[in-house]
């Protein structure tokens, strides 16, 4: 029974000490995947953890919305994750995700995260348009 800790970040430029501190504490490896979106279909190391997890294995993240960012994506990995008899695991929501009570949360919990990643796309797209309409010029500067 292997317990594995993954770590996920949008940018390279984000600390990750904390949460590798804390999940180093209770599990045997943890993997980090820098700069990847989780509403990136293509996460490499989460494909690859995902892929040599066992009946028995433990996978556990600090939070739910760290390794899930789109509800359906979310909730189809808990359920092949459940039917191949791993247990999902948050350090900092600490409810059991295969419960009515805790699919319940955990869905709310990636609801957010996916909310949370539309509602900043949004709020940047206005704030581009805002910036043309004062007449800013977007882009990389113009060659000389």
């Amino acid at each position: 029974m292997a317990k594995i800790g993954y770590v996920r970040t949008s940018t390279n430029k984000q600390y990750t000490d904390r949460q590798i501190n804390e999940l180093e504490a209770v599990c045997d490896k943890v993997y980090v995947e820098d700069g990847v979106s989780a509403r990136n279909k293509n996460r490499p190391i989460y494909r690859q953890i995902i892929a040599n997890l066992t009946e028995g294995d433990e996978l556990t993240v600090m939070s739910f919305d760290r390794a899930y960012r789109s509800v359906i994506e979310g909730l189809l990995s808990l359920d092949e994750l459940t039917e191949r008899k791993i247990t999902l695991r948050s350090l900092s929501q600490r409810v059991d995700p295969t419960t009515p009570d805790g699919r319940l949360f955990f869905t709310i919990i990636i609801a957010l995260g996916e909310w949370e990643v539309g509602i900043n796309t949004w709020r940047t797209i206005q704030g581009l348009k805002a910036a043309v309409k004062r007449g800013k010029r977007l882009g990389r500067p113009p060659k000389r």
